[in-house]
């Protein structure tokens, strides 16, 4: 009788430890259940268009659980998928086992510390392995994350051009202080004497200072590029597959005007046009792409000479009629408030050098032609923006009219005037 009782009871606990196998009891940090997840890039949406850039090295993918709040983030490879954890990898785990030196063929003259001429006794170790973590001790394309519902948001990084500070405080920060909305990239900005600004160009005088005097961002920035998957469920246990397609973020845009040359008493040429536009957004939202238009800042660019057919030309004293293009990536350009101020956004300054003369100084106000070209959409609170299409162009229909010592300022040819630089402003020498 004792003995059924004692193997009903021993029955009854197999019965508990089996049922007890499938509760999850164990800290969720710790817990073994996580599903692993690849990623691959199609870059088909960037590799169109005249002015296509060449696709970054490395993408960064930020993986945002919604329920049950998690994330990390990875740096991958932008070709094959393959990277490193950047930020929370799991967890490594340390194994343990015991391990028995068998001496049953210890001699005889093998004896033990004490010298006391006996064989040594076996004796039982304990070892410790550490587990190696893909990922982080070498490569790899499957990053293992815990399931859940999760957004994923991958971008490029650039530290040398982009600042990612909030970025990087949102990764690292604790759930309840942040949201997606706090994703925001944004372009470094330097004063015009800068020694790091690139572009700039002796003898250039600003006559459109406004904002801290960081005014200026580099002529040829990097590109953001960027894409998202919607909340989708990742299961326990299993490998999912995801591939981005990303965009670019920035806006590529044409600017084109035309010069006319007053030629009939003393003939020149034309060397080179210099040029800045400001209104440049310097700030982005990574997880909606929306564009800070509550400051902005410019751009110095180089235009060059063009034919009607797209040819670039060198002047000669004969030409009267002179086509001018130049080419930018930004964030987009911002219009200025109405059509008759002079300073801020929306501004486009000229300084066209005259061979064997002084350069010649000359700005526009853009209102209709930024407005004309349709480059983005306000959003309700009117401080950010989302551009309208990836490239732009802003056709200046009026002409520069100059001689060769200054520009002549003309109401007949377009809804907008160019004057020169010096007209009824103060000017900052740089």
């Amino acid at each position: 009788m004792k003995e059924r009782l004692l193997h009903l009871m021993l029955l009854l606990c197999l019965i508990f430890v089996s049922a007890c196998t499938e509760v999850e009891l164990c800290d969720e940090v710790e817990h073994p259940h996580r599903t692993g997840v690849k990623f691959n890039y199609d870059w088909s949406n960037t590799r169109n268009g005249k002015f296509a850039h060449e696709e970054p090295d490395s993408m960064y993918i930020i993986a945002k659980r919604i329920v049950g709040s998690w994330k990390c983030e990875v740096k991958v490879n932008s070709q094959d998928g393959s990277g490193w954890y950047v930020w929370n990898a799991p967890n490594r785990r340390i194994t343990t086992y015991e391990e028995t030196v068998d001496n049953d063929s210890t001699s005889i003259e093998e004896v033990d510390s004490t010298n006391t001429g006996e064989p040594s006794v076996p004796e039982t170790y304990t070892v410790e392995v550490e587990e190696e973590l893909p990922g982080v001790d070498n490569a790899t394309d499957e990053f293992q994350i815990r399931p859940g519902t999760f957004k994923f948001v991958t971008f490029n990084r650039d530290t040398t051009e982009l600042i990612y500070k909030e970025v990087d405080s949102y990764v690292r920060a604790a759930e309840t202080d942040t949201t997606l909305r706090d994703l925001n990239v944004e372009y470094k900005r330097y004063a015009y004497k800068d020694p790091n600004l690139r572009g700039t160009v002796n003898y250039w005088k600003d006559y459109n200072t406004y904002g801290d005097n960081q005014n200026y961002i580099q002529p040829d920035i990097t590109p953001i590029y960027y894409d998202t998957i919607a909340p989708c469920d990742i299961k326990k246990n299993e490998l999912e597959q995801f591939t981005f397609k990303p965009h670019l973020l920035t806006q590529n845009i044409d600017i084109r005007f035309h010069i006319r040359k007053k030629v009939d008493v003393i003939p020149f040429i034309i060397d080179s046009i210099y040029a800045d536009i400001s209104g440049i957004p310097y700030k982005v939202n990574l997880s909606n792409d929306f564009i800070d238009i509550s400051t902005t800042c410019k751009m110095m660019f180089q235009a060059w000479l063009e034919n009607e057919s797209g040819t670039r030309i060198q002047d000669t004293e004969q030409n009267t009629y002179l086509l001018c293009h130049g080419n930018i990536d930004v964030l987009s350009v911002v219009n200025a408030p109405d059509s008759i101020v002079g300073r801020g956004p929306g501004i486009m300054q000229v300084m066209v050098f005259i061979r064997d003369r002084q350069p010649i100084r000359g700005r526009i106000n853009l209102y209709h032609t930024i407005y004309r070209a349709n480059l983005y959409e306000i959003t309700e609170d009117g401080l950010n923006a989302r551009r309208r299409k990836e490239h732009g162009v802003l056709e200046i229909d009026s002409n520069l009219l100059i001689d060769e010592n200054f520009v002549i300022s003309s109401d007949d040819d377009g809804l907008e005037r160019w004057q020169a630089a010096e007209e009824g402003d103060i000017i900052i020498d740089v």
